[in-house]
């Protein structure tokens, strides 16, 4: 059976930085076919956002009118089509930003390969750890000096997916199919290759039930920030080697970004209590 039993202790990291605040302003970072979202049919007429930041433009933010400034949408890859490959997402800027506008919390929707043969095509898992596994990403706004002797601390992330959002969404999700699962272990890989059978068993040892290529560093950034993080994971392929057959079906299209979009939303509405 896909279930563990899992100890919901959470740290809220502070961080010292200044920015404007507002009272309830919650963040969805879409992944998997959010650059294919028709935004005005989904979320009502709205505005895009672009700021800038110390490490250069963020992506834009779509805010819907609809919810007076308290809900905002941005595409880790970019709108309209696949800009960005995972690699290669700025996010020190886009962490930077939702800071900057007040954010409370941040939603994320990933689509992600089954490692673990229990799961299936269209299963929903919702995130209490993660295997980083990538070469090559600057994980911290500050990172360490290459002087000999320097040091540069960071927050405690033990638990770097926060329980009562992760709970929230993960009530929305069972309400909407039978096969959501409450946990599930995230590796990172570095991408934009996929990875080898032999990569993929070794990260079935490490304990990692599924695998994506985008949520580091932005997790740890969200902590560095105090941004309370929860991530809803959409199994749109198996990973390699784990296919039960072969022409094993893969699912990549703009409805994983509808579903998860319309569960994400659910969620928030009780999110909301639990910020406040």
């Amino acid at each position: 059976m896909f279930c563990r039993s899992r100890s919901y202790e959470f740290v809220v990291c502070r961080a010292s930085y200044i920015f404007s605040m507002t009272d309830s302003f919650i963040l969805l970072h879409g992944g998997t076919g959010a650059y294919f979202l028709d935004l005005e049919a989904e979320l009502g007429p709205g505005t895009y956002r672009t700021i800038d930041t110390p490490y250069g433009p963020a992506g834009s933010i779509y805010l819907p009118d609809r919810w007076q400034g308290r809900l905002g949408l941005a595409s880790r890859h970019g709108w309209g089509r696949l800009e960005v490959s995972p690699p290669f997402v700025n996010s020190r800027a886009n962490l930077w930003a939702a800071k900057a506008l007040g954010a409370r919390a941040i939603l994320s929707w990933n689509g992600v390969g089954a490692i673990n043969p229990l799961l299936e095509v269209h299963d929903l898992v919702v995130l209490d750890g993660i295997i980083d596994v990538t070469k090559t990403r600057v994980r911290s706004f500050n990172p360490p000096s290459d002087r000999p002797g320097a040091h540069h601390s960071l927050p405690s992330i033990e638990r770097p997916f926060d329980p009562a959002l992760s709970r929230a969404i993960y009530e929305v999700a069972r309400a909407d199919r039978i096969r959501a699962f409450p946990v599930g272990v995230y590796a990172c890989s570095e991408g934009p290759r996929l990875e080898t059978m032999a990569e993929i068993t070794a990260l079935g040892r490490f304990g990692a039930e599924i695998v994506g290529m985008t949520l580091v560093p932005e997790v740890f950034l969200a902590a560095e920030l105090g941004i309370p993080f929860a991530s809803l994971c959409y199994v749109t392929n198996y990973a390699t080697g784990v296919e039960p057959a072969p022409g094993a079906p893969r699912f990549f299209g703009v409805e994983v970004a509808q579903t998860c979009l319309r569960l994400l939303l659910r969620a928030v509405e009780r999110i909301v209590d639990h910020l406040q």
